[in-house]
């Protein structure tokens, strides 16, 4: 099977359990959430040059993944809607490992490899969340390697996987995405003045009311001119204000640090000092698993219909 069938393939799953579990097309997808509906049970423990297992249901038992909780949450995310493409489309016990398949060129990979990673990308990523988070951007393709890291941040997906993504909606040409291949995250968030941050969220008046699902570490450089000099906030306690903002200069915007766990759905709101101008978004909640599955990798956690954990 050649890719662009395991596409096409995993395209229509993914698209089908969308629909049956009634999630929105346009925006960020919790892929816990969705795990949990389908009757999964999910453990994470940190698992040496190990991406994740699948395991199918048997008689008297439930389905159920493995993830290597050492990951980072985008990589966990986008490899647990892999083996959740495994559970979809039918197959059989499944395990990705560094020595096995991935270490391959990806067209060698076993066909259930190709359509689990194309599902993953469909789930995460369909088409209309896509085009809807780049509008949001202000950009309808994504021009530079910092526009894809930005579109990953929304989506709550891998750089890597969503350059991959972009160029398989041919929104990007394949020699751009050598290029952007080449480009460390690191490196983007070095031009954002956040090098010392784990990720760095670039914000404007068209991101205004999004809904961001940060982490603790991430840095928000918000570009808002018309806030003026010395603006106030409101917002969780776990978001401090940098008294000298890197990648904006005074009135010109300001900037912000996820310094802990985002506790509830929580609004941050930035205010002119004349308070007749105001900048607003919506930050995620920390969800509680997320806590032990990345912060305490070695200890095992589940998450499933026995544990009732959320993501």
């Amino acid at each position: 099977m050649n890719w662009l069938m395991a596409h096409r393939v995993a395209g229509i799953a993914a698209a089908n359990l969308r629909r049956r579990l009634d999630l929105p097309e346009d925006r960020y997808v919790d892929v816990f959430a969705a795990l949990r509906s389908c009757g999964l049970m999910v453990a994470g423990q940190d698992m040496p040059s190990l991406f994740g297992m699948y395991f199918p249901p048997g008689p008297s038992q439930h389905g159920g993944i493995f993830l290597n909780s050492a990951m980072s949450e985008a990589t966990i995310r986008h490899t647990a809607a892999h083996e959740l493409g495994h559970a979809e489309l039918g197959h059989g016990r499944c395990l990705a490992d560094g020595p096995d398949f991935t270490a391959k060129p990806p067209q060698q990979w076993p066909d259930e490899e190709k359509q689990a990673e194309a599902f993953a990308a469909w789930f995460l990523m369909p088409i209309r969340a896509v085009k809807t988070t780049l509008t949001r951007l202000g950009l309808d393709i994504p021009r530079e390697a910092m526009d894809v890291y930005q579109l990953s941040l929304h989506l709550g997906t891998s750089y890597r996987g969503t350059l991959r993504h972009v160029q398989h909606l041919r929104m990007v040409r394949p020699e751009a995405v050598r290029g952007w291949a080449a480009v460390q995250p690191a490196r983007l968030r070095a031009r954002l003045g956040g090098q010392a941050a784990s990720r760095v969220w670039d914000l404007s008046g068209l991101t205004e009311g999004c809904r961001l699902p940060v982490e603790p570490g991430d840095r928000l450089v918000v570009r808002a001119p018309w806030l003026g000099a010395d603006p106030e906030f409101t917002g969780p306690d776990a978001i401090v204000m940098l008294a000298e903002p890197r990648a904006v200069a005074p009135g010109d915007g300001v900037e912000f640090d996820i310094i802990g766990c985002i506790e509830s759905e929580s609004v941050l709101t930035v205010r002119s000092r004349d308070r007749r101008e105001v900048w607003s978004v919506t930050l995620m909640p920390t969800p509680d698993d997320h806590r032990g599955l990345i912060a305490s990798a070695r200890s095992q956690l589940l998450v499933g219909p026995m544990s009732g954990a959320r993501r």
